[in-house]
């Protein structure tokens, strides 16, 4: 079933990292895997934002969308998947940085890869999430969620230390963790969905 981006989400985008924990990503109605790792962007106040005071252009043009659209960009030659989280004009965004995938080489463990996995590129960028063939649907909620800082962000100021990336603890599929006496996946889920 189906279920629209207000049931899924909230306005404050923290919250919204943590939320998207466990969702599963679908494309064209084929499951591609369950989110263990976002990052939060906050806006015009945050220097690691692409918004950072207030700044826009046509590559982050998205990020100005209402709640519930795709942001898209690339960088490096590869493709991040973001979710617009903040009503209009407050152009703030989560993005998914890694996948659990059925498979237990995690081939989805970083933003990158987990675009390529799943042929996920910029004609994405500025679909509304309800009319998009790239869909959320609710998973599974974690047992717990780790934080730290975001990885690979340029700024220099407090913005770089700030613990806005949020995993699911112990986790395999989380990137760039320790994967000694990481527990199996399956542990890592509460066992009835949504609750």
């Amino acid at each position: 079933m189906k279920e629209t981006f207000k049931e899924l989400l909230f306005t404050d985008t923290q919250a919204s990292a943590k939320e998207l924990l466990g969702m599963e990503l679908y494309l064209e109605d084929v499951r591609i895997g369950r989110i263990v790792e976002t990052e939060a962007y906050l806006g015009a106040q945050d220097s690691a934002c692409h918004s950072s005071q207030g700044r826009r252009t046509p590559k982050n043009e998205s990020m100005y969308l209402p709640a519930g659209h795709w942001y898209v960009y690339q960088i490096h030659g590869h493709y991040m998947l973001n979710l617009v989280t903040r009503d209009q004009d407050i152009p703030e965004a989560v993005l998914i940085r890694a996948l659990e995938i059925d498979s237990d080489n995690p081939q989805a463990n970083g933003p990158g890869k987990l675009t390529r996995l799943a042929n996920i590129t910029k004609v994405f960028d500025g679909q509304n999430i309800e009319s998009s063939l790239l869909q959320l649907r609710r998973g599974p909620k974690p047992k717990d969620i780790g934080s730290r800082a975001r990885i690979g962000v340029t700024c220099r100021d407090f913005w770089r230390d700030v613990p806005l990336c949020f995993y699911v603890l112990g986790n395999r599929h989380v990137s760039k963790i320790r994967k000694k006496g990481l527990l199996p996946d399956k542990e890592t889920w509460k066992n009835t969905l949504g609750k």
